[in-house]
């Protein structure tokens, strides 16, 4: 079955630099891509984090965020975990001699990437799958309100970071999650099965289920109008919430037998390894129609909620 949403054409037309950068004493450098023909206008930016022990081009490939990036004309960069392993409140490497300020070197990239490429600052946007997914709700949650929207596969917040979440204000959110992930289970807790104890031999701390985290974001987003219900067959529903400004969108899509896989994927990852990618929906472009309807702050002279800031209405 065709997922819904285009496959996505190979990477050609960009440009793609690795930029170094040194954050607290230490070269940690991102990878920066950006249309070759942008014209005048500036451009929205995702940053986009990989999972646990895989690099930030290889999860890339998996995504296909490089080549969606240039058929919808937005910058991408893509950073690099310590020892590939985000500090999202949960994992502790051994690898690491101190704990890496993650925070404040994503904060960094969006800042040098700021100077490099014309981006607009409304628009900044972060998405991320597992520990990146993790990592990604950590950064929606820092009280700067630099990030536009943000977007989540197989994974929500560790328990603990979570209860420190106070973000300067809403936040659109967008979360998918199968419900057979033994890597980060849809009830929350922490990883189960035999294959996810030895592919994840350091254990991280429990996570926040996924019913109990779109609640947190329902009440953040102050969205009371919802849950409206939508279906992608033959395995997908959707629970859409919404509010007073665009900036309250909570959307989050279960995916009925999927493992910790990214939907619709080019390169789907091994389902004796990792469980079954959905194929109703493309993730990816998901994602980016959902991100990319939403700014950091409405228009001057905007004082409700424009039609066309919206996520697409189901």
């Amino acid at each position: 079955m065709e997922p819904r949403g285009s496959r996505l054409a190979p990477m050609a037309d960009s440009r793609r630099e690795s930029i170094p950068l040194r954050h607290d004493g230490l070269d940690r450098p991102y990878l920066l891509q950006a249309p070759a023909s942008r014209g005048s206008a500036r451009l929205p930016l995702l940053v986009e984090l990989h999972g646990r022990g895989i690099d930030a081009a290889a999860f890339d490939r998996l995504t296909g965020f490089g080549s969606l990036a240039d058929e919808a004309g937005f910058a991408l960069a893509l950073p690099s975990a310590m020892s590939e392993m985000w500090n999202d409140g949960r994992i502790r490497s051994p690898k690491w001699s101190v704990d890496p300020d993650d925070v404040g070197y994503l904060t960094s990239v969006i800042d040098d990437a700021l100077t490099r490429v014309p981006i607009d600052p409304r628009r900044i946007y972060v998405v991320g799958m597992s520990n990146g997914a993790t990592m990604a709700g950590r950064l929606a949650c820092e009280p700067s309100g630099r990030i536009a929207a943000f977007a989540q596969v197989a994974g929500t917040m560790g328990v603990d970071a979570a209860a420190g979440c106070h973000p300067a204000r809403p936040v659109p959110i967008l979360n998918i999650h199968g419900t057979a992930d033994d890597y980060a289970p849809y009830e929350g807790g922490a990883r189960h099965s035999l294959r996810a104890r030895v592919m994840l031999r350091h254990a991280a701390g429990h996570s926040v289920g996924i019913d109990d985290w779109a609640q947190f974001w329902v009440a953040v987003n102050g969205a009371t109008e919802g849950p409206v219900l939508g279906t992608l067959p033959p395995d997908t529903t959707i629970r859409t919430w919404r509010g007073p400004t665009a900036s309250s969108d909570v959307v989050f899509y279960r995916v009925e037998g999927a493992g910790h896989t990214w939907p619709g994927s080019p390169m789907p990852l091994p389902a004796f390894l990792f469980g079954k990618t959905g194929h109703a929906f493309n993730a990816t472009r998901e994602i980016w129609a959902f991100l990319s309807t939403h700014s950091a702050a409405a228009p001057p002279g905007d004082g409700g909620r424009d039609g066309a800031m919206r996520s697409r209405g189901r």
